[in-house]
């Protein structure tokens, strides 16, 4: 008698491509714009992109594993924090908006991640984290905001990189798979409402705009400094940079000074332990 092992793809090719037909579900109608199009920490462009040529915005495995990973622990917290209405839909200037929890008083917005590092105020993706939650406070007139950042690895270090790749070390004081909250506060008569007020319905009369008239040009793409990163790995790259054009007036928007970069807007105080 012998039991046989074997290896079988079926049953992960089956995930797979249910995942990925519930990935494509949520791509958007090209008359929709949502927060996380026009945040400013993402490609406005590539946005653009993704609703005019939506056979060519291919989803890696990667992205689809991200994308549940992401879902599942979504609803998990969103169950255990037992605090709102999860996924509110809401409009405001033809721009929407789903909080992942929603109360009388806060909004929560849930972040997964396989992050090394434990992110604050010196990271980009944090920032982006927190722009994020501040048009949620904007848009639902609600002062109190809470970042959670669930992070799925064990804090790792980097050594150097070289041409095979990046070097890390696990420390034994590392800090373990946990969830970080941030609280934030913006009070109702903060002139920083405004600011991201302007800044939402500017962005999004753009991203109108491009869309009705097919002319991707008047869209900013991102700031040079941001780019070495995240471009190359982008299916429309050739497009974007060396086929469409970009407006002065474009290039001068993704250049602007970030109005959270500007001293004494954000009151940042990291954890003890950092």
């Amino acid at each position: 008698m012998t039991v046989t092992v074997r290896r079988d793809d079926h049953f992960a090719n089956l995930l797979k491509l249910n995942l990925r037909s519930r990935y494509d579900q949520k791509r958007r109608s090209e008359d929709e714009v949502h927060v996380s199009d026009i945040i400013p920490s993402s490609c406005i462009r590539k946005q653009y992109y993704s609703r005019r040529f939506p056979e060519i915005d291919t989803i890696s495995d990667e992205s689809i594993y991200h994308f549940i990973r992401g879902e599942s622990s979504e609803f998990v917290i969103t169950q255990l924090a037992n605090m709102g209405v999860s996924q509110a839909n809401l409009e405001f200037d033809g721009i929407l908006a789903h909080p992942d929890i929603m109360s009388n008083d806060s909004v929560v917005e849930l972040k997964d991640t396989l992050n090394f590092s434990r992110l604050n105020m010196t990271d980009e993706k944090f920032k982006s984290y927190l722009r994020q939650l501040l048009y949620y406070l904007v848009i639902t007139s609600v002062e109190r905001g809470i970042i959670s950042i669930r992070y799925n690895m064990k804090e790792l270090r980097w050594i150097k990189s070289d041409s095979k790749g990046d070097y890390f070390i696990q420390p034994h004081d590392g800090r373990g798979p946990s969830i970080e909250s941030w609280s934030v506060h913006l009070p109702k008569d903060d002139i920083v409402r405004e600011i991201f007020k302007n800044e939402m319905v500017r962005r999004k009369n753009l991203f109108r705009k491009a869309l009705e008239h097919s002319d991707v040009s008047i869209l900013p793409r991102l700031p040079e400094a941001k780019r070495n990163l995240r471009c190359p790995k982008c299916n429309f790259y050739n497009r974007c940079m060396n086929e469409d054009d970009e407006t002065t007036e474009a290039h001068e928007m993704a250049n602007e000074l970030d109005v959270m970069d500007i001293s004494g807007v954000i009151d940042f105080r990291p954890f003890k332990s950092e």
